[in-house]
C-alpha cells in the first residue's frame, strides 16, 4: 500500500505542477498584450497564484527525492501557438478573458480527473490539488467582468 499512495502522491503532485506551469505560461504570454489596466492586474496576480502552486508541489515533490516533470515540450509549444492563433487578429480583452476562462475550465477538470485517479495521495497532496482546483473556478469566474 506504501507503494500505491507513493506512486499516487508523485502522480497527483506532478499534475498540479504541470497544471501550475500551463496557466503560468499561459498568462506570461498573454500580460504584454493586455492593455485594460486592471485586467492585466488580474493575469499578474493569476500568474503570481500559478508560481505558487508549482514552487509548493515543486517542494512536496522534492521532499521525496523527484524532481518536476512539468509540460511536454509539445504540450508548451502547442499551447503557445494556440495562443498566438486567437491572438492573431483580436487582441481584446473579452477575446483574452475568454481564452484565460476556458484554460482555467480546463484545469478545474484536470483537477477533479487527478484527485479521483489518485485516491491512495496524502491528503496533503489531495488538499494541494483541491485548492488550484479552486483557484482555477474562481479564475474562470473573475474573467466574467472582462467579457
Amino acid at each position: 500500500m506504501p507503494d500505491k499512495q507513493n506512486k499516487d502522491n508523485q502522480t497527483l503532485l506532478q499534475a498540479v505542477a504541470a497544471n501550475a506551469e500551463m496557466g503560468q505560461t499561459a498568462l506570461e504570454q498573454l500580460v504584454p498584450m493586455a492593455e485594460d489596466g486592471l485586467f492585466r492586474a488580474e493575469l499578474l496576480r493569476e500568474k503570481n497564484e500559478y508560481r505558487q502552486f508549482g514552487q509548493e508541489a515543486q517542494t512536496c515533490l522534492a521532499a521525496s527525492g523527484e524532481k518536476t516533470q512539468g509540460q511536454s515540450v509539445f504540450a508548451k509549444a502547442n499551447a503557445k501557438m494556440g495562443i498566438s492563433m486567437k491572438t492573431l487578429t483580436d487582441k481584446s480583452t473579452r477575446n483574452m478573458a475568454e481564452m484565460v476562462a476556458e484554460g482555467a475550465q480546463q484545469g478545474v477538470i484536470d483537477c477533479i480527473e487527478r484527485i479521483r485517479d489518485c485516491p491512495g495521495a496524502t491528503p496533503g497532496a489531495k488538499r494541494l490539488a483541491q485548492r488550484l482546483q479552486d483557484f482555477e473556478q474562481d479564475c474562470a469566474q473573475r474573467m466574467q467582468s472582462f467579457l
